[in-house]
């Protein structure tokens, strides 16, 4: 498996379309210019998968673009993954959630339900659970998955000692991008930031190309990148 981390401004990297199996954008939830999802949707194969992370912000607004402006947008899902990190207002309720939006190029698209598998509420239970069954498909409500400060795979910004906040947990990659990706497959994420799509990708067998342009973001993720690639057999940098 191969794996290209770049410090660039992600509307100058290019790549030749319909070569690319997944892109994953866990974007600036205020940034309202999409001309970003043009750059990147195009560079998918037919029946390749976008998948947008967001939050109260834009998701709407996201969502209307993706379906009236990108021909060829399937919508398929939008699931909400349930945090609890943030300051909470003393004046409304706390927005504790991201938005995770999934389109198709096209329609014929893979989806593997068995990599999701959840544990069934009602197995002890032979009036409820009739067919003996343990576990269930994922609902699109996410509240099993948190990272959280005390995580073995919480990382910190060497700079100041802080825990990165906008770290995503390798869990809810797990969830988001193993039913949709075979080993092999390629995996573009144009906002990076901390790494953890490259992680993911070298733990799971996935090539991936990530592009961060703030340096301080691309030197957090380049050093836990290069700590799990020494670890990770048969793992080679494209360069």
């Amino acid at each position: 498996m191969t794996y290209k981390l770049l410090n660039m401004d992600n509307m100058k990297f290019n790549r030749d379309s319909k070569t690319v199996d997944i892109i994953f954008a866990d974007y600036i939830y205020e940034n309202l210019d999409f001309n970003w999802v043009d750059h990147y949707y195009d560079m998918l194969k037919d029946g390749g998968i976008f998948i947008a992370m967001t939050d109260f912000h834009s998701q709407h607004r996201f969502r209307v673009y993706m379906e009236d402006e990108i021909n060829g947008a399937t919508f398929l899902n939008h699931l909400v993954w349930k945090n609890e990190w943030g300051r909470s207002p003393s004046n409304k309720f706390h927005q504790c959630y991201d938005d995770i939006l999934i389109y198709c190029k096209g329609s014929n698209y893979k989806f593997y339900p068995d990599r999701i598998q959840v544990p069934k509420a009602t197995t002890g239970s032979k009036r409820l659970n009739p067919s003996g069954r343990i576990t269930k498909k994922a609902t699109a409500w996410i509240d099993d998955i948190c990272l959280t400060t005390v995580a073995k795979e919480r990382i910190s910004n060497p700079e100041t000692g802080k825990l990165v906040e906008w770290q995503k947990p390798l869990k809810l990659m797990d969830r988001i991008l193993l039913p949709y990706t075979d080993e092999g497959d390629l995996i573009v994420d144009p906002f990076v930031g901390s790494g953890t799509t490259i992680s993911w990708g070298l733990k799971n067998n996935r090539n991936v190309i990530g592009i961060e342009y703030d340096k301080i973001k691309y030197k957090i993720a380049k050093r836990r990148i290069d700590s799990i690639a020494k670890e990770t057999p048969d793992t080679g940098r494209n360069k």
